[in-house]
């Protein structure tokens, strides 16, 4: 049965590629006989304006389609940022149990990460969070994980540079550069 409903799908698709090219080819053909009947210096006018056309609407679609993730990008950044400091100021502290990292204003933050964040952020996140739950301190499997977020995050907003070294990323974010 599934072979049969895979068959028909094919099938119905490409009778409607044929059929959307078909109209295509007419469409031209109405165009082009459109402009047939025009002068000369008219007819080339037209198709200069035609092509003007079509490029500025390539033009100013490309650029709204750019716009965007702009917006996306910068709450990626911001979130990213906040979860950054917060784990950080737990690393610092090094006293972060349980109680400390279930406070509200990191749920709020896990649940922006939830909506924002790529999947290799959220799992190394789920990782430092499930590590920092099983340590009474944040010790050195949290602050490897710790480096590995950081690394991930500069990956997912465009900064992935792969010759930095990760001790001097968290060095610097804990403020500890020397």
């Amino acid at each position: 049965m599934k072979s049969f409903s895979t068959f028909f799908g094919i099938i119905f698709g490409l009778a409607l590629v044929v059929t959307f090219l078909t109209g295509a080819y007419f469409l031209f053909e109405y165009v082009a006989s459109l402009f047939g009947t025009l002068e000369p210096q008219l007819k080339s006018m037209a198709i200069i304006a035609t092509i003007v056309a079509l490029f500025s609407s390539a033009i100013i679609a490309s650029g709204l389609k750019a716009g965007s993730p702009n917006n996306v990008s910068t709450e990626k950044e911001n979130l990213y940022q906040q979860l950054l400091v917060h784990w950080s100021e737990l690393l610092k502290s090094a006293s972060g149990g349980e109680g400390r990292v279930a406070d509200g204003e990191l749920i709020g933050l896990e649940q922006r990460l939830a909506l924002h964040g790529s999947p290799k952020v959220i799992a190394v996140y789920i990782n430092l969070r499930k590590s920092a739950g099983q340590e009474a301190k944040l010790g050195d499997e949290s602050r490897e994980l710790l480096k590995k977020l950081l690394v991930e995050m500069r990956a997912d907003i465009g900064r992935a540079d792969f010759n930095l070294n990760k001790n001097v990323l968290l060095d610097l974010m804990l403020g500890r550069a020397e």
